[in-house]
């Protein structure tokens, strides 16, 4: 039987959150039995973009993580609560909003931290991937169908596909662990990878100037691990490098230079090595 995913890209997503509004229009103050019980007005997000910035000045970028409840093939919160969880053939989960009430508990048996108490009605909640939509005839939930450059996408497909496509667009699970999740990230890098990012210039008769026609390097362990040419500006930026792995080696150079090195030490943080200057041979 097909069932329903959600992919969420990390290079589209602009944190413009018109996910999150879209979910409390649809959940607050409407109740949705037997799906769930309304929403809580400010303090619930059950979709929550999630700001996460890299490097330091003047190198950094920034992405938003779409965080909600993944929806999982081996959901945790179904082993720590029996019965009060339900996993539909469809592959939607969701919390029985009878044996919800007076549970606080539930939200302890999410490690993920996707379901929240909702105090006005003393009742635990979460996403529903908008089932009640789903089974009126909707091809998406509401987060999805309001993302305007398709930062969330939805799939309807096997267990087997959904592997293929995982593999084939190189999606990962936001947590560890093998609860395999039906929400799962494209691009997440972002996220979890750290950069060391720099810059090539060389002394034009006391100007500091752009090295543009430069190339950079990376190695470890001797091991050339990716090369480029530095940008207008004489930047470089290494990307995808796992935190905490170790001692790196930049190299620079650039016809009728010397070949600049620079060894750096990535820890947990992305770093920005500098101006690497160029001496004329």
């Amino acid at each position: 039987m097909n069932k329903w995913h959600i992919v969420v890209d990390l290079e589209k997503c602009v944190g413009c959150y018109n996910c999150l509004m879209a979910c409390k229009d649809e959940f607050v103050d409407n109740d949705w039995p037997p799906y769930t019980r309304k929403q809580q007005k400010h303090d619930d997000k059950w979709i929550n973009p999630v700001r996460h910035e890299r490097g330091c000045a003047p190198r950094t970028d920034v992405c938003f993580v779409t965080k909600l409840c993944q929806h999982c093939e081996n959901a945790p919160c179904a082993k720590a609560a029996p019965g009060a969880v339900t996993k539909r053939p469809d592959g939607v989960v969701l919390l029985d909003v009878y044996k919800a009430k007076g549970n606080p508990d539930l939200v302890k048996a999410c490690p993920f931290g996707a379901i929240q108490w909702n105090e006005e009605l003393k009742v635990a909640q979460k996403c529903t991937m908008c089932a009640h939509l789903l089974d009126g005839g909707w091809q998406e939930p509401r987060c999805v169908q309001a993302c305007p450059i398709r930062a969330l996408s939805v799939v309807n497909c096997s267990d087997e596909d959904w592997e293929a496509l995982s593999n084939r667009e190189n999606l990962e699970s936001l947590y560890p662990g093998s609860h395999r999740p039906k929400v799962r990230y494209k691009n997440l890098y972002r996220y979890n990878k750290c950069f060391i990012a720099g810059a090539a210039a060389y002394d034009d008769h006391g100007t500091e100037t752009a090295a543009t026609n430069a190339r950079a390097t990376i190695k470890k362990d001797g091991v050339m691990l990716e090369t480029m040419y530095v940008d207008f500006l004489g930047e470089f930026k290494f990307d995808k490098l796992p935190p905490d792995s170790g001692v790196y080696t930049i190299e620079v150079d650039m016809p009728g230079f010397k070949k600049a090195v620079q060894e750096v030490e990535l820890g947990k943080d992305s770093p920005d090595i500098g101006v690497m200057m160029l001496e004329r041979d």
